[in-house]
């Protein structure tokens, strides 16, 4: 294939990019209910902006993005929604695994130098209809998964060569002592979120004072460390009842709810929907 070979200059081993998985959102389940913010361990997302306009949160920086914006999600980054932030957007997202390029983590597609939302500009329709094709395809995997294959690896390939054209890299800020303890906290909570954790928990973890600590996380990322953790639940819980058919009895367990109660009372809080009625509405988009 073409594409693979254009590619394969870019890698670093012998692992040929697969697609993993894709979604379509629209615009009415956008505006009502958020995806909160996530991480993907072991694949990459490429997020597209198809129609409208909102802010999508990587990385803990917020992007306004709007009709024909490419967002990469790396794996192991942090991405979503914040619910108090209006969005209308149309989008479709797909996931590539076996992504190993050059200077980069397994399922990176850029470093953390570079603004991480492409404009396609003139390329906008042409990309935005790889993506819905890829996803209205990914319906029979029996017999097309193939085909996804092709079409993922190109999509690949293009975004690729629009991050080296354009060469949108910003550079890194030193950040000040302050933030970079935001920082630490905030990567500590990553690795814990699905545990029972207090702010005393999480200070006497660090050996940080526990008011400095909450001051400067919520100066940095704008919401207390507690509400982060819990919003991490919901955003991992959201990927579960989107891509698995775990009941939810065990997805409640798996990230540390108390109860499946406990689970439907904040899910309904974050998302506006109880996790079955969002499952279903996952399984019952329109286009």
């Amino acid at each position: 294939m073409e594409s693979i070979n254009r590619l394969s200059a870019h890698l670093r081993d012998t692992r040929i990019p697969r697609y993993h998985t894709s979604h379509f959102i629209n615009e009415e389940h956008s505006n009502r209910h958020s995806r909160l913010p996530h991480i993907h361990d072991d694949f990459l997302e490429l997020f597209y902006v198809y129609s409208g306009q909102g802010v999508y949160l990587v990385d803990g920086v917020s992007y306004d993005i709007k009709a024909g914006d490419l967002v990469i999600c790396n794996a192991g980054i942090l991405h979503g929604e914040d619910p108090k932030d209006a969005r209308a957007v149309r989008s479709y997202s797909v996931g590539i695994r076996n992504v190993a390029l050059r200077g980069l983590p397994d399922n990176q597609l850029c470093g953390p130098d570079t603004v991480p939302v492409l404009s396609c500009g003139m390329l906008s329709d042409q990309i935005g209809e790889i993506f819905r094709l890829i996803y209205l395809l990914s319906s029979d995997s029996q017999h097309l998964n193939e085909v996804c294959n092709s079409l993922s690896l190109s999509l690949l390939l293009l975004t690729y060569e629009i991050l080296l054209s354009r060469k949108r890299n910003t550079a890194v800020q030193q950040r000040s002592a302050a933030s970079a303890t935001a920082h630490r906290v905030r990567r500590y909570l990553d690795a814990h979120y699905h545990e029972a954790l207090t702010l005393s928990d999480i200070a006497q973890a660090l050996h940080v004072n526990e008011y400095y600590l909450s001051h400067v996380f919520k100066s940095e990322f704008g919401q207390p460390p507690i509400q982060y953790m819990m919003r991490r639940r919901i955003g991992e819980a959201q990927g579960m009842l989107m891509d698995t058919s775990i009941p939810i009895g065990d997805i409640a367990e798996h990230l540390g709810f108390s109860s499946v109660s406990h689970l439907n009372t904040m899910f309904n809080k974050y998302v506006g929907i109880p996790p079955g009625k969002y499952r279903q509405s996952m399984k019952n988009m329109e286009e």
